[in-house]
């Protein structure tokens, strides 16, 4: 969690002793009131300014008082006794903050001021104890605010609690429901729980890699009694690369709710969305764009193959909902149906790709791989080692591209070389080349006679431009792909593959959560042509590791004739005759944007509506049919 620091403050007001009249209300809420407006306003995770203006717009929209009264709901912060003056003095930073953002709304719109309170509902005994909520009871509450922590707790703390009463009688006489990181994910009745043990963005895609409360069981495991039944919330969806696990929940809920998914909605660090009558999704705030994954509208379907229960699905349809004016763009949840100044956005089918899409050139296997170097002793190597060794013996040929210095090239092909010394007979011998150094320039087609086997590496897609304008590379590439019976591609090299590659430098350690989210901006990647070599589509290598989804859909975006291939690291697609396969440990994800409509948002992020996504598992045939 992102914290910043803001003064500390004192609790707003004492409470108040619960009176028999006051008791009755909390015990029978609202009986025979007006049915109010329902609103819901999930942020993906922060407390940055203008996600927290984007909420307090929503509340003060909707307040008709001299004072826009918030309540602040700590339940996420943890119970433990030994935290609680720490936790309690956190929450009153917090609450600060969400007035500050509110008064500088107000002050800008000429509204009435605003009031932020912390409510004591730190434990299960606060959250029994009906003083502690009462004032979700009091008609001039205009909003509430659910703070981050971790989702479990908060629930642990509330469900089947007077405080939860309180707040769904709340809730359903219009106070405004917003909810930050874990406070987003309470706001949906099943709610995700996390990762098991071994579970983390990059392998989200096997099915006991998550958790999910599910409302239906039965038990106190869940959301909050009155969150959304339609959608399942997300948070940190882009920072923290949980595509993997957004759709690994999405075709949980299709057996959970015997054969009708759940909507998945992931929302971005700093961005939050309206959920209105859990109806309709609008008014994107805040800095990014809010993930729509539908499992229903076109047919989807899921199963779980290989020996980790990899996600098999197909015709899942997505969406990508950025910022715009009032009114010009929404998501009808009801009807699973986008909507752009008001008129519906439906599909049309594009129908199957190209037939020869991933059809091996000429006689010979090209292996894509995502990134191999990650574990050269794994499935997805000894896959290639295989292939290799199924050919008459002949040396293979291992050629480096794309780093900042000859020596860092060198260190590729020795690295590379020394896993297939390993596992390779003697009869195929290694020869390993450096891209632009004295031994290149003595490189010729001739070189490959005789090979079983060419690898290719690329170390850096920003590094690849040189390479690429090299037309002597270019016909190597070539040459070899068309005359030697097993290539394979690996890392930067596999994105030249297609028509069209992001050139952006490869995410780090340091960076590659906000280039996660930057990724989903409408000039967040650069763009250049590849070698083309097979036609048709595009390839992002490392998908689930360094959370490249943005570079997927931007390509979908800005080359919607293609069709996208995210490779994980340890996978590799298989092209051999015309049956495409998935090798390896992890997943290939395909996008098709043929018949998507985009849009640029008005915070910089972009629209695309009806991008159709289908995930593959080791082992799986990437058709081409619908």
């Amino acid at each position: 969690m992102r914290v910043s620091k803001h003064p500390r403050r004192s609790l707003r007001r004492p409470m108040t002793l619960v009176t028999p009249l006051l008791l009755l209300a909390m015990l029978f809420p609202a009986l025979g009131s007006a049915q109010s407006e329902q609103t819901f306003a999930p942020i993906g995770g922060g407390y940055t300014a203008e996600s927290l203006e984007g909420y307090a717009r929503l509340v003060i929209d909707r307040a008709d008082g001299e004072l826009v009264q918030i309540l602040v709901v700590p339940s996420a912060y943890g119970d433990d006794p030994a935290d609680r003056a720490d936790n309690i003095a956190l929450a009153e930073e917090r609450t600060q903050q969400v007035e500050d953002a509110c008064n500088a709304v107000a002050a800008a719109e000429s509204s009435p001021r605003c009031d932020a309170q912390l409510l004591i509902l730190f434990d299960r005994g606060d959250a029994m104890n009906p003083a502690n909520s009462h004032a979700f009871y009091d008609s001039e509450t205009d909003g509430a605010y659910i703070l981050g922590g971790d989702q479990t707790i908060a629930m642990h703390v509330l469900a089947n609690s007077p405080a939860e009463v309180a707040m769904e009688t709340a809730y359903e006489n219009g106070v405004v429901f917003g909810g930050t990181s874990a406070g987003n994910a309470v706001e949906s009745s099943d709610m995700i729980a996390g990762y098991t043990d071994p579970g983390w963005p990059y392998n989200a895609l096997e099915r006991d890699k998550v958790i999910v409360w599910w409302f239906n069981d039965g038990d106190d495991e869940r959301g909050l009694i009155f969150g959304s039944q339609s959608i399942i919330f997300d948070q940190h969806f882009y920072e923290r690369g949980r595509f993997g696990r957004r759709l690994n929940i999405v075709a949980q809920s299709d057996a959970q709710y015997a054969g009708t998914s759940k909507l998945g909605v992931g929302v971005d660090y700093g961005t939050g969305v309206s959920l209105t009558n859990d109806t309709i999704l609008s008014g994107v705030f805040g800095a990014s764009s809010v993930a729509i994954i539908d499992g229903e509208s076109v047919g989807a379907t899921f199963s779980w193959n290989g020996p980790d229960e990899t996600l098999s699905a197909r015709n899942l349809l997505t969406h990508i909902m950025a910022s715009h004016p009032d009114g010009q763009v929404s998501y009808n949840v009801d009807r699973r149906m986008p909507v752009v100044d008001g008129e519906d956005v439906p599909l049309v089918s594009p129908g199957n790709w190209s037939g020869d899409l991933l059809t091996a050139p000429d006689a010979g296997t090209l292996i894509l791989g995502g990134d191999l170097a990650m574990d050269l002793e794994g499935a997805a190597f000894d896959d290639v080692v295989a292939r290799i060794t199924a050919q008459p013996a002949g040396k293979l040929v291992i050629i480096a591209a794309g780093t900042e210095r000859t020596n860092d090239a060198r260190a590729l092909t020795k690295k590379y070389a020394k896993a297939f010394k390993q596992a390779l007979p003697k009869s195929y011998p290694i020869e390993t080349i450096t891209y632009g150094d004295k031994q290149w320039n003595k490189t010729t087609t001739e070189t490959l006679g005789g090979a079983a086997g060419v690898v290719f590496i690329g170390g850096d897609q920003s590094l690849m431009a040189a390479p690429l304008a090299d037309e002597r590379f270019r016909d190597f590439v070539a040459y070899a792909v068309e005359n030697v019976p097993i290539v394979l591609t690996d890392g930067a090299m596999t994105a030249t593959m297609g028509d069209w590659y992001v050139s952006d430098p490869d995410p780090t350690a340091d960076d590659y959560q906000d280039v996660s989210i930057a990724d989903f901006q409408a000039d967040g990647v650069t763009i250049a042509a590849g070698l083309g070599i097979v036609e048709g589509a595009s390839f992002e290598p490392l998908l689930t590791y360094d959370q490249r989804w943005g570079r997927l859909y931007s390509l979908a975006v800005e080359h919607s004739d293609t069709i996208v291939f995210g490779i994980s690291e340890v996978t590799t697609l298989v092209l051999e005759g015309d049956s495409p396969v998935v090798a390896g440990e992890r997943s290939v994800i395909a996008l098709d944007g043929r018949t998507g409509t985009y849009l640029a948002g008005d915070n910089g992020a972009f629209t695309a509506f009806n991008v159709l996504m289908d995930a593959y598992a080791p082992g799986d045939t990437v058709a081409s049919n619908r």
